[in-house]
């Protein structure tokens, strides 16, 4: 009985993360745009680490799992920095950020949610990720433009607001982990799930209006060139066995470890990275069409994944 209602629940749970980027591909206008971008940096995904890290506490394996991370993160550095050589730098940069830099929260959390029912693995990867993305933004970009500044249509207002988004998670995380140690476990799981997935609808909602924004720029024979192909290689093949590669070298062999990190390795580029690139002066098009083709793909290898595994 309770494993047929698990399986309900997790089921529905799936339909309605559908069902929100559904709405938000078909159902937005101009101020529901703004407010859901406003709720989802500044207060979404922030509150999401809170009252993870608020029930869940540090644990041991998060050391593993920030280290597995760095270690990642300069390795693709490399691997791209090497396959894109021949590559111009206003391109070169764009193909560095979205190669590195996957989708660490909307999707492997929802489709771990739907098929696991747990994503706490998968939101310590995300908030090492989020640690990072700066320093090797900025070491693209100092490296590609050895220390000239050719930041575009931005301000230093802009760039400040762009940093701290980015790192109100890790704040929440830093916060919320170290509250667990004081108040103790004040909501149960069941809680703690229930408001992660009223957030991560709204995450999707924004996610199905930014596919419907950009699916009619796209052309086949732009998407086919150099750079694009570096950037599903790196994404589809290079980072998840090179993940593999130092979760096993690193000890770890927990299969709910594996599974979780795993799928996030497999994720499509993140979102956020035209924010990045529009900031460091590098190209959006190929950041946001590569995203595009890259995220259904990659979702049904993540599904596969989990069925197999």
């Amino acid at each position: 009985m309770f494993i047929e209602l698990f399986a309900f629940w997790t089921l529905s749970q799936g339909l309605f993360l559908v069902l929100s980027a559904i709405l938000g591909y078909f159902l937005h206008n101009r101020l529901s745009v703004r407010i859901v971008s406003f709720v989802n940096n500044w207060i979404n995904l922030p509150l999401i680490f809170l009252v993870t890290y608020l029930q869940r506490g540090f644990e041991v394996s998060d050391a593993k799992i920030f280290l597995t991370s760095v270690i990642y993160n300069f390795l693709m550095f490399a691997i791209v920095l090497y396959l894109t050589r021949e590559i111009e730098p206003f391109s070169r940069g764009s193909v560095l950020i979205n190669s590195i830099f996957m989708n660490t929260i909307n999707l492997p959390f929802s489709i771990l949610l739907a098929f696991r029912g747990n994503y706490e693995i998968s939101a310590t990867v995300a908030v090492a990720m989020a640690t990072l993305r700066l320093p090797i933004v900025m070491i693209i970009f100092t490296y590609l433009n050895k220390g000239i500044s050719v930041i575009h249509n931005t301000t230093n207002n802009s760039i400040i607001r762009t940093n701290l988004s980015r790192y109100l998670p890790v704040i929440t995380f830093l916060i919320g982990g170290s509250l667990h140690y004081v108040v103790g476990s004040v909501i149960n799981v069941d809680i703690v799930n229930t408001i992660n997935l009223i957030l991560i609808l709204i995450v999707l909602y924004e996610f199905g209006y930014q596919i419907r924004r950009v699916i009619g720029e796209m052309r086949i024979k732009d998407v086919t060139s150099k750079p694009y192909m570096i950037i599903y290689i790196s994404r589809i093949l290079i980072s998840p066995i090179l993940i593999f590669l130092i979760l096993i070298s690193l000890g770890i062999t927990s299969k709910i470890i594996i599974e979780q990190v795993m799928v996030t390795a497999i994720m499509a580029p993140a979102i956020t990275n035209v924010v990045w690139a529009r900031v460091y002066g590098f190209g959006t098009e190929i950041i946001v069409k590569s995203t595009l083709i890259l995220t259904p793909i990659s979702t049904i290898i993540a599904i596969i994944f989990l069925i197999l595994y």
